[in-house]
């Protein structure tokens, strides 16, 4: 490693002490620098808690419970954080589209979410299907097979129809892009405002390509953190976390934000991986009530 880097790690860690305890005069521990290259975390071992901020001024520390985490919980940047929010759309949300009331309870956590990340400045992100003419021509024989009803019916799994095809009434076709299905669930649609961003997918991860729009946001902002909601857990937002992951951002898990519909305890084991392998997991209570550090 370059000595001017050496440097700058050990100034980021003597900006990032932090008090462990509540009563005055308690003692600051000290983050050291976690792994090897350039872009590194620090980790403090007392705390057991990981700065993912970079020596930035303002931080958020978002608290977590080892006992399942395996981490005690992480600083954030907020300037350089995204709030994902994954198809949390009619099609997988609305009564009228689909029994989903794990998705449903995710709502109201979600909404208290967004609205902590107005007050800091964290950019929130909306990651929907919104598929195209050109998107069902050039669908993966895969992913055309997970959504075709009539091999589900068949075997007896799922509850999907094929993507494009004709939805009841006004409903449009299969998330199709512009459609009702499609679009994002009134509750969370009615607190956007005009700084939210709107992405489309076509696939179960919105980062599998760098030339994804999403994929290209991210990389143009220089956004490091990225904060994940939705559904389902074990699919789109496992997807898209693990392709974040492999990219280099750094990736935590709001879990009662999240939700699937898929049994096998599925939900569980996602908040594991992440927890263990790929991230960071915390919930909205501690998210909401985050510290400011500076």
């Amino acid at each position: 490693m370059a000595p001017g880097i050496v440097n700058t790690l050990e100034e980021t860690v003597v900006k990032s002490k932090l008090v462990t305890s509540a009563e005055p005069g308690a003692l600051s521990a000290e983050f050291v620098p976690f792994g090897g290259g350039d872009d590194q975390w620090l980790y403090n071992p007392d705390t057991k808690q990981f700065d993912l901020s970079r020596g930035s001024v303002k931080k958020l520390l978002i608290e977590a419970d080892d006992g399942i985490r395996n981490h005690r919980g992480v600083l954030i940047d907020p300037e350089k954080t995204v709030l994902v929010v994954i198809d949390m759309q009619n099609y997988f949300i609305h009564p009228e589209c689909c029994h989903h009331p794990g998705g449903l309870a995710a709502v109201e956590p979600t909404l208290k979410v967004i609205e902590r990340c107005r007050e800091d400045n964290i950019q929130v992100a909306f990651l929907n299907w919104g598929i195209t003419e050109e998107d069902l021509r050039k669908m993966p024989p895969a992913v055309t097979r997970g959504w075709n009803r009539n091999l589900l019916s068949v075997r007896g799994y799922g509850w999907n129809v094929n993507l494009g095809s004709q939805l009841p009434g006004d409903q449009g076709r299969c998330l199709f892009k512009g459609t009702w299905n499609a679009d994002i669930y009134d509750p969370l649609k009615a607190v956007m405002i005009d700084s939210d961003l709107r992405f489309d997918k076509a696939r179960m991860s919105g980062l599998w390509s760098p030339e994804l729009p999403f994929h290209r946001y991210l990389q143009e902002s220089a956004k490091k953190t990225l904060l994940f909601t939705g559904v389902n857990t074990d699919q789109c937002l496992l997807g898209t976390l693990t392709d974040a992951y492999s990219w280099g951002w750094d990736c935590i898990l709001i879990s009662d934000c999240a939700a699937t519909l898929t049994e096998l305890n599925a939900h569980d084991v996602a908040i594991h991986n992440i927890s263990t392998n790929l991230g960071f997991v915390s919930d909205s209570d501690a998210f909401v009530a985050a510290a400011r550090v500076a």
